[in-house]
């Protein structure tokens, strides 16, 4: 970390000794005062990210995390188009490092310039996918912002380090502890991760037009919501999660009651590699959480949407959602005894093989009931998008299906510019990609 050197400092030897033992244990996340000299200002020569920081990371650069990358509170790091930033892992522990948020982290791509957030080319194979490299982006109480545009991330999932809030345990991609912490996730693509990819303790999202790929190995969440949480989870792809794609809970301290409004999203092949009949695999809520699904295309998961007695029951609507299963298995959770979930009128499901979504490029059929069944020797095919393409062929029983008469969580974000939320309406077509262009646009 470098440390600019005030009249004070330079008077006292031992002082700076001292100073330097206690922080070159890059693992650590204990932070200073928030002093100005205790922080890094980048610069066009800035090549390593390492301890508290504050600025711009220049476009088209790379740049290597050798330490946790610290983000003091009102303090703001901005990552322009292009930018690639490589976690390495501590030499002597061999845990990754991570980018510790406890102010904003703006990181706003485009779909020609994209943020990548990785790994070492030599260690992004897919025997690591669920390895955890990395401890991705972790937040505090105080975060104001995370805000993640057209960014690639993956290989997310290391235990935390000595001093870290996680310490022993797997990290989360991304975590926040904050009821006013403002997260807005659009247009990006997220792959590999240990466990848990976001857990929202509190916080307001907006988390739309992503694809998720291979989340969680015997377990976890891709957004494993926690009290205090509000906001919309829209246009998204998932395809391959351990556990549930979407978990509204009201789990937690804040006053806050955890609202989620989760519509027109495409969720394959997930729950799986979780053991146990009583887990969600695709949207679950419980423990008080209220919100809504609507209109989104469920393919071969574990079960049924599910919506938990724990739930507040009442206040959570879903309709006008299509479930496809290839299997008698997946057709008998459809409506999961453990829940209180009932079918309604707008919804379409039926029997093995009826309701096919007809992507234009996709067999939905193609997968045995034993391959689901593999845990981590699933095939590769089943947790990926590679070559597929999930966009709705003339004739799907998706078009036109979907309910246009609601509106999106109200939720009072204070981003503003390129940083701001995209809050995008219903559309009547299910899943991710309406035939109108106006959802999803990778892949």
């Amino acid at each position: 970390m470098l440390l600019k050197k005030s009249l004070l400092l330079a008077t006292s030897a031992a002082f700076m000794l001292m100073l330097a033992s206690a922080c070159s244990n890059s693992t650590s996340t204990d932070l200073s005062d928030g002093d100005d000299d205790e922080v890094t200002t980048i610069s066009a020569s800035t090549t390593e990210l390492s301890g508290p920081m504050r600025g711009t990371l220049l476009r088209g650069r790379t740049y290597q995390m050798t330490g946790d990358l610290i983000i003091l509170p009102e303090e703001e790091i901005r990552v322009q188009p292009g930018v690639t930033i490589i976690a390495q892992r501590d030499p002597q522990s061999g845990i990754g490092f991570q980018i510790t948020n406890e102010g904003s982290f703006i990181a706003i791509g485009t779909a020609a310039e994209p943020i990548l957030l990785s790994v070492p080319e030599a260690d992004r194979t897919e025997a690591n996918i669920f390895a955890g490299l990395w401890g991705g982006i972790q937040g505090s109480e105080t975060t104001k912002a995370i805000v993640l545009k057209h960014v690639r991330m993956e290989y997310v999932g290391a235990i935390g380090g000595e001093g870290n809030a996680r310490a022993g345990r797997i990290r989360y991609g991304l975590w926040t502890r904050s009821d006013q912490t403002e997260v807005v996730i659009e247009d990006s693509w997220f792959y590999g991760s240990k466990d848990d990819f976001f857990r929202p303790v509190g916080g307001k999202l907006n988390i739309v037009r992503n694809v998720f790929e291979f989340m969680g190995e015997d377990g976890g969440d891709i957004i494993n919501v926690k009290g205090g949480t509000v906001g919309n989870v829209a246009y998204n792809l998932v395809i391959g999660a351990a556990t549930n794609a979407f978990k509204p809970s009201d789990d937690g301290s804040s006053t806050i009651q955890s609202n989620i409004g989760i519509y027109n999203n495409t969720i394959l092949n997930s729950g799986f590699r979780r053991a146990g009949t009583n887990r969600g695999s695709n949207i679950n809520f419980e423990e008080g959480a209220r919100g809504f699904a609507y209109n989104n295309i469920l393919v071969n998961n574990k079960n049924g949407l599910r919506v938990l007695a724990s739930a507040d029951v009442a206040n959570v609507q879903y309709d006008n959602n299509l479930k496809y299963g290839s299997h008698q298995e997946m057709v008998d959770l459809f409506l999961n005894p453990d829940s209180v979930t009932e079918r309604q009128p707008g919804d379409i499901f039926g029997g093995v093989g009826e309701n096919n979504p007809l992507f234009v490029n996709y067999d939905v059929d193609q997968f045995t009931f034993e391959q689901f069944n593999a845990g981590v020797s699933q095939p590769r095919a089943m947790n990926i998008v590679g070559g597929y393409n999930f966009r709705l062929a003339t004739g799907s029983p998706a078009i036109g299906a979907g309910r246009t008469n609601f509106q999106p969580v109200s939720v009072q974000f204070t981003l503003t510019g390129d940083a701001a939320p995209t809050i995008l309406p219903p559309s009547a077509d299910l899943g991710a990609y309406p035939v109108n262009g106006g959802g999803l646009t990778q892949n």
